[in-house]
Order: structure tokens, then sequence, then C-alpha cells
């Protein structure tokens, strides 16, 4: 199409003038010729200019859809990581609490073992105390029965 505008230019520029008229003479044939050339180029042209823009919207319009897409997954990644971090937390939390109760549970277990034995060795020195009172009165009397016996020897 350019082309054909610069014929049309061409056409302008090599006619004759008319003197003192700054005006020129065409030839009217040729002129037509070149207007119907010209007429007949530009819906070529101006379908070209629509498929460019229509191939243009096309690829915008994929980009856009394509973004959205990726949007859309990485709004659902950060919802994902973001619930992970959360079951993390309670987790920890959790194993937080659990090992708190097991250290409390080992401490009553501890005491009451201390306790339990600390009751069983004063059950075990209360009766050591009677067997020794026992030994005793046992000596005691061993020892009276030998003065006893001595002095009877004796006798």
């Amino acid at each position: 199409m350019i082309i054909l505008l610069d014929k049309l230019e061409d056409l302008i520029d090599n006619a004759p003038e008319i003197p003192l008229t700054g005006r020129v003479l065409l030839d009217s044939d040729e002129l037509l010729e070149l207007i119907e050339k010209i007429r007949n180029a530009v819906p070529e042209e101006v379908k070209r200019a629509e498929i460019v823009s229509t191939e243009k919207d096309r690829v915008i319009s994929e980009g856009q859809q394509r973004a959205e897409r990726i949007i859309a997954q990485a709004k659902e990644q950060a919802a994902r990581m973001l619930k992970e971090s959360e079951i993390y937390r309670q987790a920890q939390q959790e194993a937080k609490q659990i090992l708190a109760e097991a250290h409390q549970r080992a401490q009553e277990l501890i005491k009451g073992s201390e306790e339990y034995a600390h009751g069983v060795l004063s059950d075990l020195r209360q009766t050591l105390d009677k067997t020794l009172k026992v030994v005793i009165r046992g000596q005691e009397e061993l020892k009276k029965e030998n003065r006893n016996t001595t002095t009877a020897v004796n006798s």
C-alpha cells in the first residue's frame, strides 16, 4: 500500500504545472486507476492489522489467564504452607505438653518411690529396734541366769 501511495505522490510531483496557478494537470484515468488500487489494498492491510490485533489480544488474554493460574497456585501453596506450619506449631505445643506431663509424672513416681522406700526403711528400723530389744533382753536374761547359776554353784 505504501508503494501505491508513493506512486500517487510521484504522479502529482511529475505532473505538468499550470503556470501562475500552482495547479497541476493529472491524467484522470491514471489517477482513478491508482485510487482503485489503493482502495483494494486498504482492506488487505486492514485485515492484516485486525489479524495482528486479534493475535495480540489472544496472547494478552492467555498471558492474563496464565498469570491468574500462577497466582491461584501460589495462593493455594501459601495456604497449604500456612496450614502445615500451623500443624507443626500445634505438634510442637502438644509435644511440650506431653513432655511436661511426663516430667510431672516422673517427679510424682520418684516422690512416691522415695516415700515408699522411706516407709519400708522405717518399718525395717522399727522391726530391727524390736529385734534388738529382744536380743538385749535375751542377753540380759542369759547374764542373770548365768549369775544365778554361778551363785547357786558357789553356794
